[in-house]
Formats: C-alpha cells, structure tokens, sequence
C-alpha cells in the first residue's frame, strides 16, 4: 500500500512538473522562464539577437538583464514581412517597443526596451500574432 501511494504521488509530481513547463514555455507573461535552456541569453551589454523563420522566431524566450537598456536585433530570414514588439504581458494593452516591418531574407532592425524591473515581459510579431514569447528580466546588470 505505501509503494502504491509513492507511485501515485510520484505520479503526480510529475504530471504538475509537465503542467508548469508547459505554462512557462507559453508565452503567457505568467513571470517564470522557460527550462532546458531555451532562452536566448543577452551579451555583457545587454544585447539580444534573435530572428524570424518559417513563421516563427528563432527561439520562445529571451533573458536579459534588469536596470540597463536591452536591444534587441532582429533579422527576418523569410520574404514575408515580420516584426517584433514587446509588452507588459500578453494582454499587449501597455507597448513597450515596437520594430518596424522587415521584409526579405536578412533584412535586420534593432529595438531598445528602456531599463526593466526583474519579472516577465510578452513579445510577439503583430503580424503572426502566433509568433511569440517571453522576454524574462532578470536582476541587475552585474
């Protein structure tokens, strides 16, 4: 009877672990980054690079550092038009920054988020609103 209750807790961990890395993969704003590395790191300056393919960006998740400026560069690597903007969450009822629209492959742009607090933002191409991720701010530049 206790091997059975171990197995069944057992379980269920697991089952909740699966359930809260799925929520953090999702984009959602929900302030929890995603794991198994798939966040794209920013450099010592607090710079980022990610891009767009295939209707999706190169990545679900960019980390950066909380107190200092974060630029991201974009580069579209398809012929259809892409861009990027970040948000509060991803209600998007508070913009943050916004590229313009780049069409045609290698084509790049840059965008500044002024200095953020440690927590999650929402980024998303407006176009393919099915485009999107997670800009998680972490503590303070070292």
């Amino acid at each position: 009877m206790i091997a059975s209750r171990r197995r069944t807790l057992g379980a269920a961990i697991a089952a909740c672990s699966v359930v809260v890395l799925l929520a953090a993969c999702s984009g959602s704003g929900s302030g929890t980054s995603p794991a198994g590395g798939s966040c794209v790191r920013a450099d010592a300056q607090n710079h980022l690079k990610i891009s767009a393919k295939d209707v999706a960006f190169s990545a679900p998740c960019m980390d950066a550092k909380g107190g200092k400026p974060i630029v991201i560069e974009f580069t579209n690597d398809e012929a259809i038009g892409h861009n990027i903007a970040v948000f509060t969450n991803s209600s998007k009822s508070q913009e943050i920054s916004k590229s313009d629209t780049i069409t045609g492959p290698g084509k790049s742009t840059t965008i500044t988020v002024p200095p953020q607090a440690p927590g999650q933002l929402y980024f998303e191409c407006t176009i393919h609103t099915n485009m999107n991720g997670a800009l998680v701010v972490t503590g303070s530049p070292s």
